[in-house]
């Protein structure tokens, strides 16, 4: 169950993630930029069992909100679901909300550096890449058909001040 919040980001309910966007239902998501030692961010291609955005690529670690998770709860345990690392404690990048679905996304943004990957969760992720940042914002520009709209979201705001 996620939380759903009104245009305020304001919580309201519960909601079942599979009817988040059937509901219209406005929901809360944290995103994580991970970069390596040589500063190149992590991305990740959606597997194409994926119900949305399949095969396009998109930020470290994507996650929703469960009921009552705080946005840093939900990057941590993504973290370790999806990468199988442990972060310390990523720092906060800034918060943003888009349209997405006849939704509105609530979106807090963390960053973090590591160079370690234990396991990727194959049900989810199709490979991961570490991608001179440089490199994925001339993709933005050039084949943001192949990105995650939310990935695009957040390179717009917040691409320039990733090292």
């Amino acid at each position: 169950m996620l939380a759903s919040v009104d245009a305020e980001d304001r919580v309201v309910g519960r909601v079942r993630r599979g009817d988040v966007f059937r509901l219209e239902a406005n929901f809360r998501v944290a995103r994580l930029f991970l970069l390596n030692e040589c500063s190149e961010l992590l991305i990740q291609r959606l597997a194409d069992s994926r119900k949305r955005h399949q095969g396009r690529w998109g930020s470290s670690v994507a996650a929703y909100l469960i009921s009552r998770e705080s946005h840093l709860g939900a990057i941590l345990r993504r973290s370790r679901e999806e990468l199988g690392i442990g972060l310390e404690s990523p720092a906060p990048l800034g918060k943003t909300s888009m349209a997405d679905g006849g939704c509105t996304k609530f979106i807090t943004a963390f960053s973090t550096r590591s160079s370690g990957l234990a396991a990727i969760d194959t049900s989810h992720i199709a490979e991961v890449r570490f991608v001179p940042v440089a490199e994925i914002l001339r993709a933005r520009k050039d084949e943001a058909r192949t990105l995650t709209p939310t990935f695009i979201h957040l390179l717009d705001l917040y691409g320039a001040s990733v090292p």
